[in-house]
């Protein structure tokens, strides 16, 4: 009745909600193709995919994601109607371009009632070879590509990882991930179709720890920085627990750590860790899984950029049944650890799939779930798949026992000036395990004698320990700057050090003085971060560090609590590690 054609793009924009599950399969069911765009996208970020995908319609969420499209709307004459499923605040909005969410369901059965057989027909007209979806690649160092998808390359990766661990028809899928990110294509939409299993939404972003314990999944999907975060938030509350509590934790932890790193090595625990460990669990570890609303799990995966190794020992000392999980928007799923999880390795390709390394440490793929090319960029397309293979821009290297190690993008391993190669995502992953740190940079370069490191605090977490120490502070930037959070980054930033090789350990380091923000360009849609706007943004930051400066001055905007805003000059400090000199 809207126009809708075989072969038309739909983007789908906002939380995830059965709405949003509703509109894609009916959308597919009727021959038309899925176009992502993550809810926190700003105008012109809407703008440029919603006109290089050609979408038609659009699906939103609520009256925030209907102002971007009408913000933007004059520039996409293909763009045929915004359909709205929360109507608050749209009364009085006129559009002839919006339609609500309600009103075409019953423009739907009113088809049907003319068409009953429509639905039936249209999908048995498809083939796995049809284009399903167009997922935008993450843009860390040029525009979103948009990777094409079909059919058989989304189910050939599930069936692919359906090897591996236990799907059944029980199963609690907690949906968390953005739609326009393919593990929650693989996941959720595609895990739930095949086996049966139940999906479940939270009520509000705010409300997603409760709804969880409350859910208790059997099954869920979380990129790297979420795991990191419910690690960190695990960890502060144990700072803030009863002496005896923390105690309990510093004593038995090692216990759990032991016995992951024997079970995942395939040996035996023996009779005394097996009995030490289920004492721990039934103290402990148990407790801890039901705060975290994972009592239940039965296996989760771990995607997008490298989990902290920490966090995946301490994950794994407390009962959760981790699968380390590497993908990419135009390969799906290329390796999974499944039950053989090692800290350091990403686990061995997925069955069916080919990995291998070329001479410059580029892992390149091969498998029935790679992409068909980027729509509309036929040079990348050529640049991409060649003679059969995937290049992924991502360097690494496969062990003896054929587990592959993730080292970095290859774009970003850095030379330092005196020829030390450098991985800055592994060092960064480091410092994210602690509670007090949300965001590391790490600054190195050929033009760079050592590494350097912009890191943002934990707002919550820094503030929690700041107000349990007595130490008054009124914003971000002002808490930010306090001698005595340098003073506790320093020692994050010691730990971290001890763990890396000379060449490699921190020198230096700046607290920023904001939080680093999808909005602002510094990080993408999914959390990564964009290292070469960020060196460009805070070039006098970077040269102040390598200019030997012990004070910086900058200028930051500030939101209080109660609303208001202002522009403040602050000066913020140059750490020497003195421990990496």
């Amino acid at each position: 009745r809207l126009g809708l054609q075989r072969g038309d793009k739909v983007c789908i924009i906002g939380d995830n909600e059965p709405e949003s599950y509703f509109s894609e399969l009916g959308v597919q069911g009727v021959g038309g193709i899925i176009v992502g765009i993550y809810t926190d996208a700003l105008p012109e970020e809407v703008e440029y995919l919603v006109g290089h995908s050609e979408a038609r319609f659009a699906v939103v969420e609520d009256q925030e994601q209907v102002d971007k499209f009408l913000q933007v709307a004059h520039k996409l004459p293909m763009l045929k109607k915004i359909i709205y499923w929360d109507p608050k605040g749209l009364s009085t909005y006129d559009s002839p371009l919006l339609v609500s969410f309600e009103e075409v369901c019953q423009l739907g059965k009113e088809y049907e009632k003319e068409r009953p057989d429509f639905f039936e027909t249209s999908i048995e007209q498809g083939s796995g070879d049809d284009v399903a979806m167009i997922l935008y690649t993450s843009g860390t160092r040029a525009l979103p590509k948009g990777a094409i998808l079909t059919y058989r390359n989304v189910l050939s990766a599930l069936e692919m990882v359906m090897k591996l661990d236990d799907w059944k028809e029980d199963g609690r899928i907690f949906s968390l991930v953005p739609l326009a990110w393919i593990p929650e294509q693989v996941f959720g939409i595609g895990g739930a179709l095949l086996t049966g299993c139940c999906v479940f939404f939270a009520e509000e972003p705010e409300t997603v720890q409760r709804d969880m314990r409350e859910i208790a999944p059997t099954q869920l999907s979380l990129s790297a920085r979420q795991w990191e975060s419910l690690v960190s938030s695990m960890l502060a509350k144990i700072e803030d627990a009863p002496w005896f509590n923390r105690l309990l934790f510093k004593l038995l932890l090692p216990v759990g750590i032991r016995h992951a790193e024997v079970v995942t090595s395939r040996r035996n625990p023996g009779f005394i860790l097996r009995l030490l460990y289920r004492l721990a669990d039934l103290i402990l570890y148990r407790h801890i899984r039901d705060d975290m609303g994972l009592s239940e799990l039965r296996f989760g995966w771990s995607s997008a950029a490298a989990i902290s190794p920490d966090s995946v020992k301490v994950l794994q000392a407390i009962g959760i049944p981790l699968r380390l999980h590497y993908a990419s928007t135009e390969a799906c799923v290329i390796c999974n650890s499944g039950k053989e999880l090692r800290a350091e390795t990403v686990g061995r390709p997925v069955p069916g799939t080919e990995v291998r390394i070329t001479k410059e440490g580029e892992i390149l793929v091969r498998g029935p779930q790679v992409f068909k090319g980027y729509y509309r960029d036929p040079e990348a397309t050529k640049k991409a798949l060649r003679n059969g293979w995937f290049h992924t821009g991502d360097a690494g290297f496969i062990d003896d026992e054929g587990h592959l190690i993730f080292l970095d993008r290859l774009a970003d391993l850095v030379e330092l000036s005196n020829g030390s190669k450098v991985a800055p995502q592994y060092i960064e992953s480091r410092l994210r395990f602690s509670p007090y740190i949300k965001d590391a940079v790490v600054i190195a370069g050929r033009d760079s004698p050592f590494v350097s490191v912009i890191v943002t605090i934990d707002f919550d977490s820094v503030g929690t320990w700041a107000e349990k120490k007595k130490i008054p502070y009124s914003t971000y930037t002002d808490l930010s700057q306090k001698k005595e959070v340098y003073d506790l980054v320093h020692k994050e930033v010691l730990k971290v050090n001890k763990m890396l090789p000379l060449e490699s350990k921190i020198k230096r380091f700046v607290v920023l003085h904001k939080e680093l923000d999808p909005d602002e360009a510094e990080l993408t849609r999914s959390r990564k971060i964009r290292r070469d706007f960020i060196k460009e943004k805070y070039h006098d930051i970077i040269s102040g560090i390598y200019g030997g400066l012990r004070e910086i001055p900058v200028s930051a905007r500030v939101r209080y609590r109660d609303g208001r805003e202002s522009v403040i000059k602050t000066n913020i400090r140059v750490e020497i590690v003195e421990d990496a000199q």
